[in-house]
């Protein structure tokens, strides 16, 4: 393999490997926007200028360089260094100085390449080019005077959806982005992901505009739980209320305490963010994988999805509802023990700590118990599953498959006491109001109505700690924020009931 001896550190990297992500296994960044691993290199911000020694031109763009020799590369020439400038000089003299609205602010490559690269003086005097904003689709919003022109949104649909949307019009000063919104809004699953691979604020979620500054959000690195795959991504939330699911960049983020060593500007690193430690070290030879990319039923669908939904316990008794506190409910739960025939019936949102609790409780009160069907839809051949519930698999190896037999009894009466924990399931194929029984506890997002016993509000996957099984494989959960009490706590309570 070769060697490549870059700002003096050297090391050995997989021949073909580019330049930028050769220069990160030794630990340098080198400054970037145009560039992405998963799009066709269009080297045209010249951000990633580096000299190469013995190269036919000395200065040359490192994104379009591949490690196939030993090479010897230098980041901080003096040449370099200015040309850099120039860039980011250029970038500026149109570029808004609206950074305390931006939603982007303190996770802005602009931001952070002016603080570490930039200019320290302004030449420009002449008027402002101004271009306005304009919407690219349901949820995402263009401001046009914050875009730098690096394409990666123009390869991103050409290229990866294969279905275009935005084009770059027009040349040199007068380049623009032109939208065309007939094929964004019959476009793929992943349009959504131009929001995350745009280096600045030009491309932004509407609904996350105007929202606290990314170092004051709690984070949590988890898995998606709108499918069976389980990708890796970041959820981001507020004053208890979560407002953005983003992809991962392993890259900037994780490996920030030594990429951005010599000057500490750069947003929060995630390994600061629950259960980083699970993700293991950083593997350079893997960096940018599909982890980067996620289905906009990830980004956006879990919205309507899991909200609205009452987060009050409430006691139904004779069609009524009256709130109560969950130590409340934990007595009143105990109620399920007094009937001879008791049934279970569990989601497949449920953790795998939560099934196995939920079967123990099964099998030392006598209670059948069955899955709930899941929620299923077309696979779209990248990532989307056909099954729309992160833990179908492991549900079966607990509990076993969908028992129609034990729902078809349930809606029949045969049961006088049902516990019905039905968050993210088929509602088409069961519901709570097909419940008959004299005593139910029901763990959903809504309460139901006309049913006597009790109303436990789920708890959603993004406040969860545990494990769900994607594809047979093991993954953990992790929680961006604790709530007040989970399902655990209540499964738990009611084992240890029936065990005095």
């Amino acid at each position: 393999m070769p060697k490549l001896k870059i700002d003096g550190r050297e090391v050995e990297v997989q021949q073909g490997t580019n330049l930028i992500i050769a220069a990160l296994k030794a630990g340098v960044y080198i400054p970037h926007y145009c560039y992405h691993p998963l799009l066709p290199v269009a080297a045209q911000c010249r951000m990633c200028l580096v000299k190469v020694e013995g190269a036919p031109k000395p200065i040359v763009a490192a994104c379009n360089v591949t490690v196939d020799r030993d090479m010897i590369v230098d980041t901080k020439d003096q040449q370099v260094q200015k040309l850099r400038e120039i860039v980011l000089e250029l970038l500026l003299q149109h570029h808004p100085v609206d950074c305390p609205v931006c939603p982007r602010s303190g996770e802005c490559d602009l931001q952070n390449f002016a603080y570490n690269w930039g200019p320290q003086t302004k030449r420009y005097d002449g008027k402002r080019r101004l271009k306005g904003w304009k919407r690219v689709a349901k949820n995402i919003v263009l401001f046009k005077e914050r875009c730098v022109l690096c394409t990666r949104c123009v390869r991103f649909l050409r290229d990866y959806t294969k279905t275009g949307g935005i084009e770059v019009s027009r040349r040199g000063f007068a380049s623009d982005l032109v939208i065309f919104p007939e094929k964004l809004a019959n476009g793929s699953n992943y349009v959504g992901n131009i929001i995350d691979i745009c280096p600045v604020g030009a491309l932004v979620d509407e609904a996350t505009s105007y929202l606290p500054r990314a170092w004051r959000m709690e984070k949590a690195l988890t898995h998606c739980p709108m499918c069976e795959r389980g990708c890796t991504v970041v959820v981001e939330a507020w004053k208890g209320k979560i407002v953005r699911v983003k992809t991962f960049d392993n890259t900037s983020d994780k490996a920030e305490d030594h990429l951005y060593s010599e000057k500490d500007a750069i947003q929060p690193a995630y390994y600061q963010i629950n259960g980083i430690e699970e993700i293991g070290e950083l593997s350079y030879d893997k960096l940018y994988t599909q982890d980067m990319i996620i289905c906009d039923i990830g980004r956006w669908d879990w919205r309507k999805f899991f909200f609205p939904r009452d987060s009050n316990l409430y006691s139904l008794e004779n069609g009524t509802k009256e709130k109560i506190d969950f130590d409340s409910a934990v007595k009143i739960s105990q109620r399920f023990f007094d009937f001879d025939k008791k049934a279970i019936l569990v989601t497949p949102y449920a953790t795998n700590e939560e099934m196995i609790l939920l079967k123990t409780l099964a099998q030392k009160s006598s209670a059948s118990i069955s899955l709930l069907p899941p929620i299923e839809g077309q696979e779209d051949g990248v990532l989307l599953k056909k099954v729309r519930a992160p833990n179908f698999i492991g549900g079966k190896n607990i509990i076993g498959d969908v028992s129609y037999e034990v729902l078809q009894n349930v809606e029949k009466g045969a049961f006088d006491s049902v516990l019905y924990y039905g968050m993210g399931s088929d509602k088409s194929k069961f519901s709570p109001q097909k419940i008959k029984s004299n005593f139910s506890i029901i763990i959903d997002l809504i309460p139901p109505e006309g049913l006597s016993g009790i109303f436990i509000p789920a708890t959603i996957p993004y406040e969860k700690h545990g494990t769900y099984t994607f594809e047979g494989k093991e993954k953990r959960i992790y929680p961006v924020y604790k709530t007040k009490f989970s399902e655990v706590d209540l499964f738990q309570k009611m084992v240890s009931a029936l065990e005095r």
